[in-house]
C-alpha cells in the first residue's frame, strides 16, 4: 500500500504561523507517511523575494523561511519515524542564484533531511560533486514521461525515486511501473486543476486573486479540441510529420455525432449495409474511449450527454437487425446495458441533486466549486489502481482542506475484502463516474471489479 506524501510550508510568525508539533501530529494522524518541504531563507527572499523561489513555490506561506523553524520541522517529523525531503526543484538557477543554493545546502546538511528532491541537472551534478549521501528523488519538474528519460537518470545518478509528472496517464504509469519494477515511483493524487506541463510551465503565479491557471479554467472558451487519440497519432512511427499534421485538421468531428447522423439518415440511405458497417466501425472505436459515460455533473442537454444517448440509440438500432452475428449481439447488448445504467443512474442523481440543492443554478455553482477538488473526482478507484503496484511508493496529496485519511482507510478495506461495497458507488462523489473513466481507459469494462474479486 502506497504512502501518503504531504507538503509542509508555513512561516514561523504572522497569521499563517502554526503550532509545528500539533500540525505535524494532525497530519500524521490523518495518514501522512512522508513529507517534503521548501526553504526560502532570508538571504534569498530579501534579495529575490518569493517570486523567484529556490523550490518552485511562489508564496511566503507555502514554504519555510527561517532555519530554526526548518530545524524544528525536521525534528518533529523524525519524532514520528517518518522521512522528510527538501525541495531544490526550481526550473532553473542562474549564476547569481546558484551560490545561494550552495550556501543553503551547507546550512541544511546538519539538519538530517532524509533526501533532496531535484528539479534540474545542475542540482544533480552539484550533489554528485559533493558526494551527497542522502536520498535523491527526481522531481516532476524534470518531466519524466518515458523509459529512456528514466534510464538516463538511473545511468548517471544515484536515484531513490522518480516523481512522475501530473500529465502522465494511468496507462503510462502502468507501463513505467512494470518496466522498472525495482525503481520506486511517486504519482499525483492531488486536486490541482493544472492545464500545463509541469516541467515546462514557467508561469510563476499566485501573486493576485486570479492566477493564469484560474483564468484558463473559468474565463476562456475552448472552441477547438484535439482528437481524443492525439497521443496515439503523435507516437505512430509509421506516419510522417506531414501526415500527422493532416490528421489534426479542423474537420475532426466527434464519433458520437457521426453515429447520430448515420442513425438519422440510414432509412433514406442508398446503401444501408455500408452505413451499418460504418456504425459498427465507429462503435468499436468509441468503446474504449475514456468519456463513454453519462456525466451527471452536466445537464441532460449538454453536447456530451446527448452524444452518449446517441450511442445508446445506435446500439439499440443494431440489436434490432437480424443480420448481426451472435458475437456482435452479445457485445452490443453488454455495451447497451452499461450505457443505459449510466444514463438512468445519472438522470436519477441529477434530478435528486437538483431538488436537494434548490435548483439548477445552485447545482451549477456547486459543480464549478467541485472542479478544483479534482482529487476527489479521481477518488477511490484511481487510488485502488495505484495500490496494484508495489513500487508506487508514494502518492502526493494536498494539505489544504481535504482529508484523505478516511479515503485511504476505505482503500485498505476494499483491498482486504476484495470487493467494492454498494455505498461506495455514489455519483455524488464521482465514484461511478470514475469507474467509467478507468474501465474504458484500460479497454476492459469493469476491470476494477475483476481485479478486486481476487484478494490483494
Amino acid at each position: 500500500m502506497f504512502k501518503k506524501i504531504l507538503w509542509l510550508g508555513f512561516p514561523s510568525t504572522g497569521k499563517n504561523a502554526k503550532d509545528i508539533a500539533q500540525h505535524i501530529e494532525s497530519l500524521v494522524q490523518s495518514g501522512a507517511g512522508e513529507f517534503f518541504t521548501g526553504y526560502n531563507p532570508p538571504y534569498w527572499h530579501q534579495k529575490f523575494g518569493f517570486e523567484v523561489s529556490p523550490n518552485g513555490r511562489f508564496a511566503e506561506h507555502e514554504q519555510i523561511t527561517d532555519i530554526e523553524t526548518l530545524k524544528t520541522v525536521v525534528a518533529e517529523v523524525h519524532h514520528h519515524g517518518i522521512e522528510i525531503f527538501l525541495n531544490l526543484n526550481a526550473w532553473y538557477y542562474t549564476d547569481e542564484t546558484f551560490p545561494l543554493i550552495q550556501e543553503m545546502y551547507e546550512e541544511i546538511l546538519p539538519l538530517g533531511f532524509d533526501g533532496i528532491i531535484c528539479g534540474n541537472i545542475s542540482i544533480l551534478e552539484y550533489l554528485k560533486e559533493q558526494n551527497y549521501l542522502g536520498k535523491i528523488n527526481i522531481s516532476t519538474i524534470l518531466a519524466t514521461y518515458n523509459s529512456e528519460n528514466i534510464r538516463f537518470f538511473l545511468d548517471n545518478y544515484r536515484v531513490n525515486k522518480v516523481i512522475l509528472s501530473r500529465e502522465v496517464t494511468l496507462k503510462e504509469i502502468e507501463v513505467l511501473a512494470k518496466e522498472f519494477p525495482d525503481l520506486r515511483f511517486e504519482v499525483f493524487g492531488e486536486g490541482d486543476f493544472c492545464r500545463y506541463n509541469n516541467g515546462l510551465c514557467f508561469a510563476e503565479h499566485k501573486y493576485g486573486a486570479k492566477d493564469i491557471c484560474t483564468v484558463v479554467q473559468d474565463d476562456l472558451v475552448v472552441r477547438k479540441r484535439y482528437r481524443p487519440d492525439f497521443k496515439k497519432i503523435l507516437r505512430d512511427q509509421t506516419l510522417t510529420p506531414i501526415e500527422k499534421v493532416a490528421m489534426f485538421d479542423d474537420q475532426y468531428e466527434s464519433p458520437f455525432w457521426e453515429l447520430q447522423k448515420l442513425l438519422e439518415w440510414i432509412e433514406y440511405s442508398d446503401d444501408r449495409t455500408k452505413d451499418i458497417e460504418a456504425m459498427k466501425k465507429i462503435l468499436k472505436s468509441v468503446g474504449t474511449r475514456v468519456d463513454v459515460y453519462f456525466d451527471a455533473m452536466k445537464p441532460l442537454y449538454h453536447l456530451h450527454n446527448q452524444g452518449i444517448i446517441a450511442v445508446s440509440k445506435v446500439l439499440k438500432y443494431l440489436l434490432e437487425q437480424e443480420d448481426i452475428s451472435s458475437q456482435e449481439r452479445e457485445e452490443y447488448m453488454e455495451f447497451c446495458e452499461e450505457l443505459e445504467h449510466s444514463i438512468k443512474t445519472g438522470l436519477q442523481y441529477l434530478k435528486e441533486k437538483t431538488l436537494q440543492i434548490g435548483g439548477a443554478p445552485k447545482l451549477r455553482a456547486l459543480t464549478l466549486a467541485n472542479t478544483y477538488a479534482k482529487g476527489d473526482a479521481l477518488n477511490l478507484y484511481s487510488y485502488l489502481f495505484f495500490s496494484q503496484f508495489p513500487n508506487i511508493d508514494t502518492v502526493k496529496f494536498p494539505t489544504r482542506g481535504r482529508n484523505y485519511g478516511e479515503k485511504i482507510k476505505k482503500i485498505e478495506e476494499v483491498l482486504q475484502l476484495g470487493e467494492v461495497s454498494q455505498e461506495l458507488i455514489d455519483r455524488g462523489s464521482s465514484l461511478e463516474r470514475t469507474h467509467y473513466d478507468l474501465s474504458y481507459l484500460f479497454g476492459e469494462k469493469l476491470w476494477f471489479r475483476r481485479l478486486l474479486s481476487q484478494k490483494a
